[in-house]
This record gives structure tokens, sequence and C-alpha cells, in this order.
């Protein structure tokens, strides 16, 4: 007589105990599930798309309203309620977002933890500090209580280097972009700084600094483009405004210096491209040229492009450097593998064994 009273069978890769009655021994409590999303996941693609343009609304719509006193809110609380939102479900999803360090993924929740405290925590927090809370016992309003909203204007960096790493976009082009970028926002601010001076030099706002008569009675509009118009050639050193107060001579002081520093970084990145300065970099933009075209052309699907583009790009940040005779023969074996398949997807389908 058998004087086992239970027997043990295995199901895949699970073990259950089964009593001689057919009952079922109890399974061990699970842990519970971590939800982590990839940096390079298109859903996290796709949100940080939002979060640049909520981003770029922020550093638009806070301006304007300081520069031109918009006292009007309650046109804008629906918008300022809905990036709010946005900056603090934001805050959350990086708290569950992978990073890179040396060319690996980290996936571990207090790593991923630390390294955001470490980085963009403390900027993210103070973008979301409710100012507005603090003027309603004075039952007063200001626009520029949204000005730590602005705080958040840093994070473009992060947003265009995480461009960089999913588009299969020319560099070239991505650097003019961002220089179009750059000097379009700086004249936007610098606009909206033209005009608050304005403000506050009142009747002192003579004719000879604003370029133009009767500047406050024009209409928002008019008053945005002919302080954007102003910003713009001041930047370029072609105004010929003269500034009779203190403060209109130093704020001109500042955005000759601001468009003096701006266009010879300009003028200084356009040389080093035409020079060919900086060889081993400009070959290596080459060649994520060429690669991006070719997979572009096989219709590579994007994921294995990202994948193939951070590995190209750990090796130049490694200082591996890379050989100029090949194109993809330095791409470790499953990744040669995954391109074989797509290349010769065509070829596989038509075989039965397949």
């Amino acid at each position: 007589m058998v004087s086992l009273n239970c027997c043990r069978w295995r199901k895949g890769k699970e073990d259950a105990v089964i009593d001689m009655k057919g009952k079922e021994a109890p399974k061990p409590a699970k842990a519970p599930r971590t939800y982590i999303l990839h940096s390079e996941s298109k859903i996290r693609n796709r949100w940080d798309l939002l979060m640049f343009l909520t981003v770029v609304f922020v550093g638009i719509n806070v301006p304007l309203r300081i520069g031109f006193d918009v006292l009007e809110w309650k046109m804008w609380l629906p918008f300022d309620i809905t990036t709010d939102i946005l900056f603090i479900i934001d805050i959350f999803i990086c708290i569950r977002t992978t990073f890179e360090l040396d060319g690996e993924i980290v996936k571990d929740p207090v790593a991923i933890r630390k390294n955001y405290i470490r980085g963009w925590f403390i900027l993210d927090i103070l973008s979301i500090i409710p100012m507005e809370i603090a003027l309603v016992a004075m039952e007063h309003y200001h626009p520029y209580v949204r000005a730590n909203r602005l705080f958040r204007i840093v994070r473009l960096t992060y947003y265009f280097a995480q461009w960089e790493k999913v588009t299969s976009l020319k560099p070239s082009m991505i650097r003019i972009f961002k220089s179009t970028f750059v000097i379009l926002a700086l004249a936007h601010f610098i606009g909206c700084g033209f005009f608050l001076v304005i403000l506050i030099e009142q009747e002192e706002a003579v004719k000879d600094f604003t370029g133009t008569t009767a500047i406050l009675e024009r209409s928002l509009g008019s008053q945005y483009i002919r302080s954007f118009y102003w910003s713009f050639v001041t930047m370029t050193g072609y105004n010929n405004t003269n500034p009779h107060t203190q403060l209109e001579t130093l704020f001109s002081i500042f955005v000759t210096m601001v468009g003096v520093s701006l266009f010879a970084t300009i003028i200084g990145t356009v040389g080093s491209l035409v020079t060919n300065l900086d060889s081993s970099a400009l070959y290596f933009r080459q060649k994520m040229d060429g690669i991006n075209d070719y997979m572009k052309y096989k219709r590579i699907p994007q994921e294995l492009q990202n994948e193939v583009r951070n590995y190209y790009t750990y090796l130049w940040k490694s200082g591996k450097g890379l050989d100029k005779n090949k194109v993809l023969d330095d791409l470790p074996p499953y990744l040669k593998n995954k391109m074989c398949v797509i290349l010769n997807s065509e070829i596989i389908k038509k075989v039965p064994l397949f």
C-alpha cells in the first residue's frame, strides 16, 4: 500500500501539489507587479511629444501674459489647469521610465527613482508649485504667479536629445531646426521683456526707443508684432533705437549682448562645419546619415532602427570609433540576425518550411 498522501505534477514552469482527495494546495503569493516604461517605447515617445508641445505653449503663453500685463485669467484657466495636470502626471511617468547607463538600460525601480531625483526632479517640482493660491486671500491676480512654470523650459534639451535618438532625420536637419527654434524663442522672450519695459516707463518710453508712436494704445496683436520686430532687429545689431532712461539703456545692452553671443555661436558652428575642423565628428554624422538612409530605404521597423542607432551612439560615446569600410558588419550578432530576418523576409515567406 502506498504511504504517500500526495503527489507532485508539473505543468509548464509551475509546480502544484495535489493531495489524494483531488484538492489543490494553495499557491504561493505572487510579488506585486511593477510597471516600468521603456524610455524609447512608442508610448513614451508620444508622451514626450505631448510634453514638448505643452512646454512650448507655456513658454509662449506665460511670458506673453507677464510682459503685456494680461490680467484676464478666466479665459486661460482651462489651459492653466490642463498644463499643471500634465506636469504632475509627467513626474509620475518619469519615476517609472528606464534610463541608459554605460550603454545599458536600467530597469530597477529604485535606481530609476534615484536617477530622477538627482536629475530633473527639483526643477519639475518647482514648476508645479501653485503660487496662485497665495494671491487668493489677497483678492488680486497677476500673471507673474505662473512664472515658475518656465522652469520646465530647461526640459526642452531632454526632449531634443530623445528626438535625436529615435528619429531618422539627418543630424544636420535637426541642428538647423534647433538653431531656428532657439532664435525664435529668444526673440519672443526679449519682445515680451521689451514691452514690459515700456509698461514700466509709461510716458517716458518715447518714440526714439519704441520706434513708433502711441504703442500703448494699440491692440495686443499690434503691440506684440512691434515688440517681436524690435527684439529681432536689435539682436542682429541693425536697430537704431535711442534709449533715454537707465532701464532702457540697460535692457538694450543686455539684448545686444545676447544677440551678439547668439549669432557668433551660430556663425562659429557653421564655420566649423564648412572647414571640417572636427573630422571625426563629421565622419560619425555622415555615417549615421548613411545608416539612417539605408534603414529607411529598406523599411526597417522603427524599433529596430532605434536599437541600431543606440548601438552606434554607444560606440561613439565610448570612444571605440567606427570602421569606415563597414556599414552594418560591426553590429552585435542579435542585431545582425534581426536585420537579416527583416531584409530577407520576402524570401523567408516563400519557403514552406517557415
